[in-house]
């Protein structure tokens, strides 16, 4: 499966198709260039983010060049990076919610 790094400041790259627990993301630039290999650390669904690089709580997560939100928690490399870990600088989405999407998308903790 791949995933592609928008910016070269990104920590996270999303992901083009879906990719199971374990199974090997071929990380790819804008320019289609094959950047990095890791290993997805829980299944995570098309379109969504993978960690790059282990991220640390209260660090910004980078998506296509922007500041997209906070680590609200440590996030290691291959994890999803979603509600579950992440808190938006944008939209203060209520904790009832989050809760709703991490079990309609049965994200692992």
């Amino acid at each position: 499966m791949k995933a592609i790094k928008l910016a070269a400041n990104d920590n996270v790259a999303t992901l083009l198709g879906d990719v199971q627990k374990h199974e090997a993301v071929e990380i790819i630039s804008a320019d289609n260039e094959v950047i990095a290999e890791i290993k997805a650390l829980q299944k995570i669904t098309f379109g969504n983010k993978i960690a790059l690089f282990d991220i640390a709580s209260g660090e910004r997560i980078f998506k296509a060049g922007h500041s997209i939100g906070k680590a609200i928690t440590g996030i290691p490399l291959g994890q999803l990076v979603h509600v579950q870990n992440v808190r938006s600088e944008r939209l203060d989405i209520p904790q009832a919610i989050i809760e709703e999407i991490i079990k309609q998308m049965g994200i692992e903790q």
